[in-house]
């Protein structure tokens, strides 16, 4: 048993990431020309490259970053955000991403900062620009529903979710205040 952490070999993860990235990069090229040559009406394709870009994203900033949990979170969740987004997009448009997918994101998103506020409750000021931010986010489709009713058909979850949003940042407050405060004054200089 050592005592001393492992340290990595810089010279071997280089490698295997730029292998990794030619390999994602063939495979969305394959993807684009395979989608080129069956059809050239739809871009499947792009929802592939999307998802490769996603989870690059995801392995860039979990893996070879050291950050909090609720940096990973706020990260996932605008992430996936725009990733629903641009299938929907590129499926035509159908709206599912605005109504379902992103306020079943909200609610995933604010109840696991809530999780984490209630398990971590002592060092919680370290999450507190994250719940802030994943809050603000929150609510623009509820903004979107007030100032455009044809953009979001599906009030009812987008209401729920901004609801748990709204509850969860209370509940945030109400355990926090003074720390999430503090952090904001520190962190924003107010």
């Amino acid at each position: 048993m050592t005592l001393y952490p492992k340290i990595r070999n810089i010279k071997k993860d280089n490698v295997a990431l730029k292998i990794m990235i030619i390999i994602s990069l063939l495979v969305s090229l394959l993807v684009f020309i395979i989608n080129i040559i069956t059809s050239k009406e739809h871009f499947w394709s792009l929802i592939v490259i999307m998802g490769i870009l996603y989870a690059w994203i995801t392995v860039m900033y979990s893996v070879y970053r050291n950050v909090n949990i609720g940096s990973s979170i706020t990260v996932q969740f605008i992430a996936i955000s725009i990733l629903t987004l641009c299938i929907d997009f590129i499926l035509g448009y159908r709206g599912w991403a605005i109504n379902i997918a992103i306020p079943i994101i909200i609610i995933t998103a604010n109840v696991t900062m809530l999780i984490l506020t209630i398990v971590v409750l002592q060092r919680y000021y370290k999450y507190a620009i994250n719940q802030l931010i994943i809050f603000i986010l929150s609510m623009i489709p509820l903004l979107i529903l007030f100032l455009s009713k044809q953009i979001i058909t599906n009030k009812i979850l987008v209401i729920i979710s901004s609801s748990i949003a709204l509850f969860t940042f209370i509940i945030s407050l109400i355990l926090c205040g003074k720390n999430i405060i503090q952090e904001l004054d520190r962190r924003l200089h107010m």
